[in-house]
């Protein structure tokens, strides 16, 4: 198939237009940097779980930075520093030569440090100046070191670990030659917590900007400033991870998706904290993040769209290949089970008069409900509780019970009353009262036999009746439908409804397939077994005959002891003019007539269709023997097969001497 042809048939497909929508979507989002801002939380969390312990930057903090600052750098200097940097408001000259190590950034010095700018809401980028702005005491403190023009701040060292110090320890004496030898040191005016708290990973508790640049002076003097993963190469593997996103959650069910995500995640957070730690560059964490969970939803609603529409076409034809086709509701889903209990009663037994009493719920009153033969106003006994006599003792009984004492109005002398509990699992529904005329033959334990099992029966009946709709009651309620997400009934269960009817149908068609006496197989033309019963497997298992292994030829070879080229041309004439082939066959002392016809296709197709407009062979196996063996008179039926074939003999030859 060409690329061409494949274009045209996926863009018929919504799915496509929804994955173009989602890609363009993503990607004018990472365009427009929404996406990349999700970065700096990540950043400063990786920061947070990080911890440096070494470092060569001091803090020095005056109570009174201007009247200490020359003993403060006299005594710096003796220790001889790396560099000193000065934090004042006020222009603070230093009482040494010009090569002196003490920078002073203010703008009169015409010494600038590099600003700390923020990244929604984070003050962690590191600006770079340009060489004509002023002169930059980075390049001064670190004139062979290759300044990024961008950069993130290192925020690996905890605050513990960075040396800060009071100026009275300084001048007393009290701080080693090591702690300051060959380091830089920060000079600032003590602050007393007037100050806006620094908006930076692990100095939320510090207000001076000292710490700050301190942080930017450790990160460059330590090689550490973080990169920042972005650009065409960035948008590049975002967007292969996009695509793979969109192959991988296509292959699996929601809930292993939800697992994939979920270890996508974690993976994506690790990556990120070991290229940060060992690498110093920040991967676009944030974004692969987001695109596994919006490629997951969007992945989770393209299916779900795309399969209700999948599924709402599965119900209508359903429907429509149902349409037509009765199928009776079952005893639980009916209006009312009384209707179904009086046709079974009717069709079943032969009684003169019948009352069935309904137990009231909750209580143990009953009532009227349905009357058979009679009027609900002909019952003469008053009372309607099941737990006086005669309720009590048909209970008791657990059984149809005679009744002496007057149930029905105008009771003849022919008549005898009984009643019987309708009950189930210890639980009454109610009672069946009836009369019946005795006779000569009439066989009283017998007919208290049948009505006590007719009566356990509608029990039972009326048992599951009752669970099921106090069931479908609570599942209907409102606010529990609201709750459930079911007030409007699903899909799934539309299908499920449709699929049951089928399956109703299906099974009822298989069940009465398998009690057909006659033993039948069906073939379609590939020689494959599309359908046999219970009497066709009983016959091959005592005849041997291994079906499943065998094709339309080799069974009718054999069952008929007919040459391959033979049994090829009937099933040649058979295929061709759909015919029909019937042919003696004895297994043993059994004898049977093999019928052999087509079956014509259904009128619904599958996408290869049916050769020939054949749906299949079917080989009926009708055993004569024994339908001759269940007759009164065989030898009336054999005289009639005689006669019938003498009187088609003549026929055939008066056909012949005409001709």
């Amino acid at each position: 198939m060409s690329i061409k042809q494949q274009y045209f048939i996926i863009r018929r497909q919504k799915t496509f237009w929804l994955m173009l929508s989602l890609v363009a979507c993503l990607l004018a989002l990472e365009l427009s940097g929404v996406l990349e801002k999700l970065n700096a939380p990540i950043y400063h969390f990786l920061n947070v779980v990080q911890s440096e312990q070494n470092t060569n930057i001091v803090v020095i903090e005056s109570a009174n930075l201007q009247g200490e600052h020359n003993a403060l750098i006299e005594t710096i200097r003796s220790h001889s520093p790396k560099a000193i940097i000065v934090f004042s408001n006020t222009i603070l000259n230093s009482t040494g030569d010009e090569s002196d190590t003490v920078l002073y950034p203010h703008k009169q010095t015409k010494q600038c440090l590099p600003p700390v700018s923020s990244w929604v809401g984070y003050n962690i980028v590191f600006d770079n100046l340009s060489v004509n702005d002023c002169d930059n005491i980075w390049r001064i403190i670190f004139p062979s070191k290759q300044l990024p023009d961008k950069a993130l701040v290192n925020f690996s060292l905890q605050p513990h670990a960075l040396p800060k110090f009071e100026s009275s320890r300084l001048l007393s004496g009290d701080i080693l030659h090591a702690q300051i030898e060959d380091k830089i040191v920060f000079l600032t005016q003590h602050s007393h917590g007037y100050g806006m708290a620094l908006k930076a990973p692990k100095l939320s508790r510090f207000q001076d900007p000292v710490y700050l640049h301190a942080y930017v002076a450790h990160s460059i003097e330590q090689n550490i400033l973080v990169t920042l993963f972005d650009g065409w190469p960035s948008l590049s593997v975002q967007l292969g991870v996009i695509l793979i996103l969109v192959v991988l959650y296509q292959k699996f069910s929601i809930n292993t998706d939800l697992a994939i995500a979920s270890g996508l995640n974690i993976i994506w957070l690790v990556s990120a904290y070991l290229v940060l730690r060992y690498l110093y560059i920040l991967i676009p964490v944030g974004q692969l993040i987001t695109y596994t969970i919006v490629t997951l939803a969007w992945m989770f609603f393209a299916k779900k769209w795309v399969e209700e529409d999948d599924l709402q076409r599965i119900i209508n034809n359903i429907h429509q290949r149902m349409l037509g086709r009765y199928l009776p509701k079952s005893f639980v889903e009916q209006s009312n089970p009384w209707d179904a209990i009086i046709e079974l009663v009717k069709q079943q037994l032969d009684l003169d008069r019948s009352i069935f009493l309904a137990r009231q719920e909750g209580d143990h009153r009953l009532y009227e409900i349905r009357a058979i033969n009679c009027q609900l106003s002909n019952i003469h006994e008053m009372r309607r509780d099941y737990e006086r006599a005669p309720y009590s003792d048909a209970i008791k009984q657990f059984g149809a019970v005679s009744i002496t004492r007057p149930f029905f109005d105008n009771i003849t002398e022919e008549e005898t009353q009984y009643i019987v509990p309708l009950m189930y699992a210890g639980d009454i529904r109610g009672f069946w009262a009836m009369t019946v005329s005795a006779s000569e033959h009439f066989n009283e334990a017998a007919f208290l036999k049948n009505v006590n099992r007719f009566a356990n029966q509608i029990g039972e009946l009326l048992f599951h009746y009752r669970i099921f709709s106090a069931e479908d009651s609570a599942s209907n309620n409102v606010l529990t439908r609201t709750l459930t997400l079911n007030l409007e009934k699903p899909l799934s269960q539309k299908i499920k409804l449709s699929i049951n009817e089928m399956e109703q149908k299906l099974s009822t068609l298989e069940h009465v397939f398998n009690q057909v006496g006659s033993a039948t197989i069906l073939f379609n033309l590939f020689g494959q077994v599309i359908q046999t019963n219970q009497a066709l497997e009983s016959l091959a298992r005592q005849q041997g005959l291994a079906i499943f292994d065998m094709t339309a030829l080799d069974l009718l070879s054999k069952v008929g002891q007919l040459e391959h080229d033979i049994a090829k041309g009937k099933l040649r004439y058979l295929t061709l003019h759909k015919g029909e082939l019937y042919q003696p066959v004895v297994f043993g002392e059994q004898v049977y007539i093999l019928a052999v016809r087509t079956l014509g296709a259904s009128e619904i197709k599958n996408s290869a269709g049916d050769p020939f407009e054949v749906g299949g062979i079917l080989f009926e196996f009708i055993n004569i023997s024994d339908l001759v063996g269940h007759l009164d008179d065989p030898s009336l039926l054999l005289s009639q097969l005689s006669t019938l074939t003498q009187q088609q003999e003549i026929q055939k030859q008066s056909e012949w001497i005409s001709d």
